[in-house]
């Protein structure tokens, strides 16, 4: 059994198991321990990874206190609609994952402020809430750093200190208090990350993480007009593309997914959309419209109004029993 596995297994007071199954079952190449004493070629001596590396100190456990601007509803809010939008998701995403090779997810928009770290924080938290799921998320916004800044009042190390070799591997790693969830910070912005990005070190060091974890969530650079998202996404198994309603151009999304190889492209996640008050016209026409006939059109038109229609009438019911 992985020593890496035992590592996490203390870390949440849990006595190694040697029946225990691999982390991600039927995957071998995913549940192979990588180089605990040994890292892999292109690792320095200050960035070996230490079986006990995932045993964050109390410096580096981190105490969230959300606003509500922050929008953490994962956490601030498990029982509102929003947070049921999230699990649906985790669900699906997990489906996914018994069908095929599905570990590390990058997560992007077309254009910036389209809410890709919100997703991105809330989907980690939501994923660890399922049984024996420890996630990794991963500030791969190494321009405009966000996600760490819902985790944290105070900068983080993280990343760019790293790739600076001022701060070791294990050093950039925090935990987000009471939960499986780890999170890799950026550190200070980079002004041109993508030759870092590029890089074999960082390929490496993408895998050392990531093989500890169930999920790596990726928060990536918007797709125009920087390259960074691109460039992660041939580390990744699987690209979610956040959409803002009422912000995104459909003319800018359609040169964005240009860019995204189609088999990875999972999904288009909706954000800040409500179901009671969807243009199903307009969004069925910007997004469902080619290839179908009008009757087809027609209909799945039909069938949105229709599901919108239930889900109010259940929020009205959930309401008046409350």
């Amino acid at each position: 059994m992985s020593r890496v596995f035992e590592a996490l297994q203390r870390s949440q007071g849990e006595s190694p198991d040697p029946n225990a199954s691999p982390l991600v079952p039927d995957q071998p190449e995913a549940a192979t321990a990588v180089a605990v004493e040994a890292p892999p070629a292109g690792f320095g001596p200050a960035e070996t990874v230490d079986a006990n590396w995932l045993k964050v100190p109390a410096e580096r456990v981190l105490h969230p206190m959300p606003t509500p601007e922050q929008r953490l509803v994962a956490m601030t809010d498990p029982d509102s609609h929003g947070a049921e939008m999230f699990r649906v998701l985790a669900t699906r995403l997990a489906h996914m994952q018994r069908k095929r090779h599905l570990h590390k997810l990058l997560i992007t928009s077309s254009v910036v402020d389209e809410g890709k770290s919100v997703v991105s924080a809330n989907l980690a938290l939501t994923l660890a809430r399922r049984p024996n799921e420890r996630v990794l998320l991963i500030e791969a916004d190494l321009r405009r750093p966000t996600v760490s800044t819902l985790f944290s009042g105070s900068p983080l190390k993280g990343i760019g200190e790293w790739s600076e070799s001022k701060l070791t591997l294990e050093d950039s790693l925090y935990q987000i208090r009471d939960t499986p969830v780890w999170l890799l910070a950026a550190g200070h912005p980079l002004d041109e990350p993508l030759p870092l990005l590029e890089s074999g070190r960082f390929a490496k060091m993408l895998e050392a993480v990531s093989s500890s974890f169930d999920w790596v969530l990726l928060d990536a650079t918007p797709m125009l007009p920087m390259a960074d998202s691109t460039s992660l996404a041939r580390l990744c198994d699987g690209v979610l593309v956040v959409v803002r309603d009422g912000y995104t151009r459909r003319k800018v999304l359609n040169k964005a997914l240009e860019t995204v190889d189609k088999s990875k492209l999972l999904g288009v996640v909706f954000n800040q959309a409500s179901m009671m008050s969807v243009n199903y016209d307009r969004y069925y026409d910007a997004y469902y419209s080619s290839g179908k006939s009008k009757k087809e059109l027609k209909q799945a038109k039909k069938e949105a109004k229709k599901a919108a229609k239930e889900a109010k009438e259940a929020d009205q019911v959930k309401a008046a029993s409350a």
